[in-house]
């Protein structure tokens, strides 16, 4: 007999509650210390609760936009379309955008550059996000130094734990002893459709224009 996934609503068929975004993660900008022939592209993943379940993707909404060089205002242009979709039995936990800004250079080395998480839309039509970003400093001016310049032979911008814990807030305990610094950020468009959002109790507020 066949048993249902654990995390499936136990709403019936077509009662669910859904929640899509579409969309587009559009350009990014202000990315301090990086030069003309350093390319950008990001890593990103959105990340909800338990009571969440991706349709149609079994490994969740992750992905990586291409490579892209900055135009002659200092913008880089990525246009990588988005696309999640989710049934809930729960609100708790709404979907957040989690990214990671990583920086391709001249001879082909890739190091992290930035960090971010940006709340998804809970209202329904189109909106025009700005995901601000910051990167981990080392402890110690010394450790700082050597980082940038490679001297420790890894990524300057590894965090002590994962990061989907770091941005989502899980380990504050981790994430109160770090010491980062601004950096630039993206800028994402997207649609965001509801259904069945008044059978669970989800009550809409119409944008004033």
């Amino acid at each position: 007999m066949a048993v249902p996934p654990p995390s499936a609503p136990p709403c019936p068929p077509g009662e669910e509650f859904e929640l899509h975004f579409i969309g587009e993660l559009e350009f990014g900008c202000e990315f301090p210390g990086l030069s003309s022939d350093d390319g950008l592209f990001i890593d990103y993943a959105a990340e909800a609760g338990s009571d969440w379940l991706p349709i149609a993707r079994k490994e969740g909404f992750i992905g990586q936009t291409q490579t892209t060089y900055a135009d002659a205002e200092g913008v880089y242009v990525f246009n990588h379309p988005l696309d999640f979709h989710f049934i809930a039995d729960s609100l708790a936990g709404w979907p957040k955008l989690h990214v990671q800004v990583f920086k391709l250079d001249a001879a082909g080395r890739v190091e992290t550059v930035a960090y971010g998480s940006s709340m998804l839309p809970s209202m329904p039509g189109h909106a025009e996000l700005t995901c601000r970003t910051w990167r981990p400093l080392k402890t110690s001016v010394m450790e700082e130094a050597r980082a940038v310049s490679g001297v420790l032979g890894s990524d300057p911008g590894s965090l002590p734990a994962p990061r989907a814990d770091i941005l989502s807030d899980t380990v504050p305990e981790v994430r109160s002893k770090m010491v980062t610094k601004t950096s630039g950020s993206l800028c994402i468009s997207l649609d965001t459709i509801l259904r069945n959002a008044n059978k669970h109790g989800v009550l809409l507020q119409h944008r004033r224009r």
